[in-house]
């Protein structure tokens, strides 16, 4: 299954790097938006924190799929 995925995806190494980076600034990002909340009491901003978390959680997924 692997092989048919990577078969599909022709990126080089320096591209690889280049988005694995910007994945990990983006995560940086979102996780200072998320502080900033803090102990967030009204529904906007818990459903603000609560996409904060989802967008993290899909960054790092997508980073654990990609190659090193």
């Amino acid at each position: 299954m692997s092989s048919l995925r990577s078969a599909h995806i022709n990126i080089s190494e320096s591209e690889i790097r280049r988005l694995r980076q910007q994945l990990e600034i983006e995560i940086t990002w979102l996780q200072r938006q998320m502080e900033e909340l803090g102990g967030a009491q009204s529904e906007l901003d818990l459903s603000l924190q609560q996409t904060y978390k989802e967008m993290i959680y899909s960054r790092r997924a997508l980073l654990g799929r990609m190659p090193r």
